[in-house]
């Protein structure tokens, strides 16, 4: 068990849990022993963990992209007296500010350990130079780690933990022949969707719907919708496309869902693996994915396994090329079931929240060694 308390440096952990980065730091929590005991930003009066020892720092929630004043108003707590013996797991986004910020906390606390978490490949080349010199730093996919080590760091210290989810019970039954999409909305991933939902069957039996269920974020998601809305207007109409914003019962949308998709082309200001389909993973939704790094780490692993998941959807070719290729890869209600177990089964070996929490106690284990 760690011999030290551990400062969990991330967005104040306290609803709504809206991002990929705070969801994983709430997992990584709620998962770990009762005995070992975190300093944490969120609520006091609503911890995560009742009865642990934890020492929550009180903060207001901050939104998708929180403002610089307000990762000031978090970092500023790290500099007292109070955390000086604290190690640091930071998971914002490695940058020049947190950069001064740990040079100044280890004048302050020499030997005080520091780890940090890089939740997505998206320009982790131009993060290197805020990484070098720290215990260690965690990647959540091995394609990410492999390039930070090509530019430069220390291999022995980037260490690659999978993020995990909440695994239930295996799902039996029929599956739902309804497709969910929950991932960014921009206009190209908006045009994918709609070859997609044009080249769903609809015949007796065998028909298939959409659900896009994705957070409203900006200009480019308002003008995709707009898109959709003009392009499917018929299918909108009749019910075999829904489009839905934020949803509140996001596993009751799941559970009425019998496959994911993924046809953005990135997975920028996402973690790499991102935790909603992981967690429709959990919940035996097969997975269609357009086929780039790296999200396809997925898939790797799972055939590695000799498991299938899904199927990968190809990112290059024209449209009538992308529709023939995904027409295909609808399962039947055989292949659908196999990729539900399966899909569990990927979940239990490799992405559970048991597996990450004990992945994170060695990691803590090793660095409190270290450092006496």
């Amino acid at each position: 068990m760690a011999s030290s308390r551990w400062f969990l440096v991330s967005k104040p952990l306290r609803p709504p849990f809206a991002d990929g980065s705070s969801v994983l730091v709430r997992y990584l929590l709620e998962s770990m022993p009762p005995g070992e005991v975190f300093t944490y930003f969120g609520d006091p009066a609503h911890p995560l963990r009742a009865g642990a020892a934890d020492h929550v720092v009180e903060r207001a929630p901050m939104g998708h992209a929180p403002s610089m004043r307000a990762k000031i108003s978090v970092l500023s707590e790290l500099v007292r007296p109070s955390h000086r013996r604290e190690g640091l797991h930071f998971f914002f986004t490695p940058n020049g500010v947190t950069s001064r910020v740990v040079r100044a906390l280890r004048m302050t606390g020499p030997g005080r350990p520091v780890i940090q978490n890089v939740m997505s490949a998206d320009g982790v080349e131009r993060m290197v130079p805020h990484l070098r010199g720290l215990d260690a730093v965690v990647t959540l996919s091995e394609h990410t780690r492999a390039r930070l080590v090509e530019s430069g760091l220390d291999a022995a210290r980037v260490v690659r933990i999978y993020p995990g989810v909440t695994l239930g019970a295996p799902r039996g039954g029929p599956v739902p022949r309804v497709l969910l999409y929950a991932g960014d909305l921009d206009p190209a991933t908006a045009r994918r969707l709609i070859t997609c939902a044009r080249s769903l069957p609809s015949g007796e039996g065998s028909a298939w719907r959409l659900v896009v269920a994705c957070r409203p974020k900006g200009a480019r998601d308002a003008d995709a919708r707009a898109l959709l809305r003009a392009e499917l207007s018929a299918e909108l109409g009749n019910g075999k496309v829904e489009l839905l914003g934020h949803v509140d019962d996001f596993d009751a949308l799941v559970r009425r869902c019998g496959c994911q998709l993924f046809v953005a082309d990135h997975v920028r200001k996402k973690v790499d693996l991102p935790l909603t389909l992981l967690e429709g993973l959990a919940q035996g939704l097969g997975l269609l994915a357009l086929d780039f790094k790296p999200l396809s780490e997925i898939f790797e692993v799972a055939e590695a396994g000799g498991l299938q998941v899904g199927a990968r959807l190809p990112l290059a070719g024209d449209e009538a090329q992308f529709a023939s290729e995904f027409s295909a890869a609808l399962p039947d209600e055989a292949a659908a079931k196999r990729w539900r177990a399966d899909a569990h089964a990927l979940i239990a070996a490799h992405f559970s929240s048991k597996l990450l929490a004990s992945a994170y106690q060695t990691l803590y284990r090793r660095l409190d060694d270290q450092h006496g």
